[in-house]
């Protein structure tokens, strides 16, 4: 059964039980049930955090293998073309430093140049953000 905007009962749940923001729902709702079931079963682990959704986000990154992340990624920012081709043209360790950051982009105004940014300072032996 899947509530408004397409998200599975089950994750709609595990957001509200768990206080978790909602891309985390959106990047939960892209996974096979059988993963959810793997993450929602150390749910424990979320409660009482200051990040949950950071907490679910490492369990998630556990879980799932880069190639499905990185379809994740680039579904969820809704990368362009052209930026997704550069994504897939890396290696999986340069993916998973791309990606290391944060997996929904916030607080960018144009997110296929945030993840064009990202992928640069990879390349050239960068952090994919900049610390501050």
């Amino acid at each position: 059964r899947a509530l408004r905007d397409g998200m599975p009962a089950d994750v709609q749940q595990f957001m509200n039980e768990n206080g978790l923001e909602w891309w985390c729902g959106e990047v939960l709702k892209r996974l096979s049930l059988f993963q959810r079931q793997q993450i929602f079963k150390d749910a424990s682990v979320a409660s009482g955090v200051r990040n949950p959704s950071g907490v679910v986000m490492s369990r998630v990154k556990s879980i799932v293998d880069i190639g499905e992340l990185m379809s994740i990624f680039i579904d969820l920012n809704s990368v362009d073309p052209d930026v997704q081709e550069e994504l897939l043209n890396l290696t999986p360790e340069q993916q998973s430093a791309v990606i290391s950051p944060g997996i929904y982009l916030q607080n960018v105004r144009n997110p296929s140049t945030a993840v064009r940014s990202r992928i640069n300072n990879v390349l050239s032996g960068r952090e994919a953000v900049a610390r501050r």
